[in-house]
């Protein structure tokens, strides 16, 4: 029996809609975050380090390829919205048919060679010669495999512009749950890297078929069939889909670079410590995401009004609630990173503190970049944030020859925190020439007092560190024990931080604990 679809036909039922989509958001991030605190001990352990940072690379490499990625997702799923509100289904299934028809073949023209040429690729990456066949074999499935998930991007952007990400969410959590109990099983019966990767192909696959099969229940008037191919809505996709694509596939090569570096310059181990380093430091970004989006539509709507001092005011908030959500929780992953580390996974390197730090505090300087790159969305902007970009892949690649030079710690800082900062300086320029009456230099002191708070937090957190025990104990059992007290106290000590340091208001503060104290007393 086919759903008929309706779109939401109030501005409350919209609001509603919305809210929903974002819980589920967050609700799948945080159960994949779940899966991989679960699967990455076991895969060190069967793996080992190096072979856990050979993989690390590997997803690198599947994230770049996935040419139908977020920019395309994003335009189609704008194309889709569109069409709920005006119900002109004819133009998205032009739209969708077209743009899926290009990225079919752009994804064979690049895809199949990679697939060929595999084991060219493992040796130039510096894969060793112990994981070069299983990772060869990986890279040409991999690249297969892309394939279909670029073109399944497209029902998975169905469902989303047809405002059913809750139904995307509820999916992906099935799939991240099978592919996690799949890739525990495999290990734990003797299977090594390959195997990971079948599964892990086996999953983008299933996923692109349920979106397939939900995308035509959902919203059955939006085909994708050859008979919508068209060259008149070619320039619209370039105009809108390209900008957005170009961004996400910098993005994605940004963020490929460092792994691959330190895998070529520096060996399978230290390849292995970077990726967990890094692993720690995206679990304490987890929200952002979430709040992004939600700040692109909010911010569109302030900016419409024509009011500069709304549009600034929003603009300053924003950047608070960005603050709390990145200089925070990356603080205490600096500070306790490594011991983190241990009582996760056993495992401890000298170089892994130093790896922490410097990606926490490039962390920072991203996610508030992050921000500003979507305020400049916001206000009609559709160049600089590229230009942030080619910024850091600039030092990246200038970095690169001095790679053995500057050693392990010199690239995570100079790609990583120096990129990273360079790129916030040049958007936070950008910001102050869209916004009439704004300065980014006037955040400064905002950015100041949070980082007072943060030292605040933490300095009072450190007391958890000198708990002695006089019975013998299990390192990793009193590690734990440190961490969950520390994790106490900087709750208990936040919120008089932030108001003492001058962060948040008062009323900021009310209106943080009733939106907390709402959510958690309303129905789920």
């Amino acid at each position: 029996m086919t759903t008929r679809f309706s779109a939401p036909s109030s501005s409350r039922a919209l609001t509603a809609s919305i809210g929903k989509n974002t819980l589920f958001g967050v609700g799948g991030n945080l159960v994949h975050v779940l899966a991989r605190i679960v699967v990455v001990p076991v895969m060190i352990r069967h793996l080992g380090l190096g072979g856990y940072g050979i993989w690390a690379v590997l997803m690198s490499i599947a994230a770049y390829i996935t040419l139908g990625g977020a920019g395309v997702k994003s335009a189609f799923q704008k194309y889709v919205a569109e069409a709920t509100g005006t119900g002109d289904y004819d133009r998205a299934s032009r739209l969708l048919s077209t743009g899926t028809a290009a990225v079919l073949v752009l994804s064979v023209v690049v895809l199949v060679p990679l697939a060929v040429f595999s084991h060219s690729l493992a040796v130039a990456v510096g894969v060793p010669a112990s994981f070069l066949v299983p990772a060869s074999l990986a890279i040409r499935y991999l690249a297969l495999t892309a394939i279909v998930a670029n073109v399944s991007q497209t029902w998975q952007s169905i469902l989303m512009g047809a405002h059913r990400i809750d139904l995307r969410e509820k999916l992906n959590v099935v799939l991240d749950l099978l592919n996690a109990a799949a890739t525990i099983a495999l290990l734990y019966a003797g299977f090594g890297l390959l195997a990971v990767a079948v599964v892990f192909c086996v999953y983008q696959v299933a996923g692109g078929l349920l979106w397939y099969l939900y995308s035509r229940r959902i919203l059955p008037d939006v085909h994708i069939a050859s008979r919508f191919v068209t060259r008149t809505v070619v320039k619209e996709l370039v105009r809108f889909g390209g900008s957005y694509q170009l961004v996400s596939m910098l993005e994605l090569l940004y963020a490929a670079i460092l792994p691959v570096a330190i895998l070529k310059f520096f060996g399978a181990n230290t390849a292995g410590v970077f990726a967990l380093a890094a692993r720690l430091v995206s679990f304490a970004t987890l929200i952002q995401g979430s709040y992004l989006q939600a700040i692109l539509s909010g911010g569109s709507l302030v900016y419409a009004s024509g009011s500069a001092e709304q549009t600034n005011a929003f603009i300053v908030k924003s950047f608070k609630a960005m603050a709390v959500l990145s200089i925070l929780p990356l603080a205490f992953i600096a500070l306790y990173g490594a011991k983190i580390a241990f009582v996760w996974t056993g495992k401890t390197d000298p170089l892994l503190e130093g790896a922490v730090c410097l990606l926490c505090a490039g962390g920072v300087c991203r996610s508030l970049s992050s921000l500003f790159r979507v305020l400049y969305r916001v206000s009609g902007g559709a160049v600089m944030d590229n230009a942030q970009l080619l910024l850091g892949l600039g030092v990246a690649f200038l970095l690169w020859p001095f790679g053995p030079k500057i050693g392990f710690l010199g690239m995570v800082g100079g790609v990583n925190f120096v990129g990273q900062l360079l790129g916030l300086i040049l958007m936070g320029l950008s910001l102050s020439s869209r916004f009439k009456g704004f300065s980014a230099r006037a955040l400064a002191p905002t950015l100041l007092r949070f980082c007072v708070a943060a030292a605040v937090i933490l300095g009072a957190s450190v007391v958890a560190l000198y708990l002695r025990f006089s019975w013998g104990i299990n390192p990793r059992v009193l590690d734990t024990i440190r961490l969950l007290t520390a994790a106490g106290i900087s709750l208990l000590v936040a919120l008089p931080a932030l108001l003492f340091t001058g962060s948040v208001s008062r009323s900021e503060a009310r209106t943080m604990l009733n939106t907390v104290s709402r959510k958690f007393a309303s129905p789920a």
